[in-house]
């Protein structure tokens, strides 16, 4: 079964959840026999309380997690879809068949981690309703994307928390629409820039660009992308991505630098080709 994890945040009445779904199981239908819902919790209050270093429990909590899964899979034949984490609880949850016994599974999980603190509930989901739960809507993919965009920075060596110009496209089906969020957008704070989208999308042919002075740490894009899809939302237009220029420590660039010149002399070499050969 092919993997493709999304993660996102969602604010609900009560609290605020962070969310990472497998979403392959989108597009494809569920495994046969797999209509119980599992969920495994873990009491993130209490687990805090046995491991002061932050960064231990988050190891702590990455161990579990893949000790869960295998498991799950060997004793339940399960299928891990996703977790929920909040300020209080982490909860993983999986679809497993149905067990004539489904507390003696679980109590072989409790052995198994018996001094976790774990939690297990089960119940029949046979159309697979809490997955669909999970599914980020139309927003929630923004801030998917949103997470991969930041998290490939960080890859990068980017000093995220370091302000720079970020721009963000806009798209519209009418220009007055598209001069009216002029007024709007500066009067919350943002620049517009001159520059239009690369490429005209069918139906919107009318574009913006703006942007503002910011650090692109994860909490401020997502802020920034909720503001303007909303705005655009009541006008009929589309939010169309953002992007902003890396901004590296001086080491990094060093050697972004050296590897450069590496490879153009490596490239050199690869265009003389050995002594014998033609280029």
């Amino acid at each position: 079964m092919a993997e493709n994890w999304g993660f996102f945040e969602r604010r609900t009445d009560r609290e605020q959840m962070r969310i990472l779904v497998n979403l392959a199981w989108r597009e494809q239908s569920p495994p046969p026999g797999h209509t119980e819902l599992l969920s495994a919790t873990v009491n993130l209050m209490q687990l805090m309380s046995e491991h002061k270093d932050r960064r231990e429990a988050v190891r702590v909590l990455e161990r579990l997690e893949s000790q869960l899964e295998e498991a799950a899979e060997a004793s339940m034949k399960a299928v891990y879809i996703g977790r929920i984490n909040t300020a209080k609880r982490l909860e993983f949850y999986y679809y497993t068949p149905p067990h004539q016994d489904q507390h003696e599974k679980q109590r072989e999980l409790r052995s198994l981690f018996r001094d976790s603190g774990i939690v297990y509930y089960s119940k029949p989901d046979s159309d697979w309703s809490f997955y669909r739960y999970l599914l980020p809507d139309a927003l929630e993919e923004m801030y998917i994307h949103n997470a991969q965009m930041v998290y490939a920075l960080i890859h990068k060596g980017d000093h995220i928390e370091r302000p720079r110009h970020v721009y963000h496209w806009l798209l519209f089906k009418q220009d007055e629409d598209r001069s009216a969020m002029k007024q709007a957008v500066e009067g919350l704070g943002y620049t517009v820039e001159d520059g239009k989208v690369p490429e005209e999308r069918p139906g919107y042919p009318y574009s913006l660009v703006v942007s503002r002075w910011e650090d692109v740490r994860l909490e401020t894009v997502n802020e920034r992308v909720g503001e303007l899809h909303e705005l655009v939302g009541k006008v009929d237009g589309r939010y169309d991505g953002w992007g902003a220029m890396l901004r590296l420590s001086w080491l990094k660039r060093l050697r972004l630098s050296a590897g450069r010149k590496i490879g153009s002399m490596q490239a050199v070499k690869r265009w003389f080709g050995r002594p014998g050969e033609k280029g």
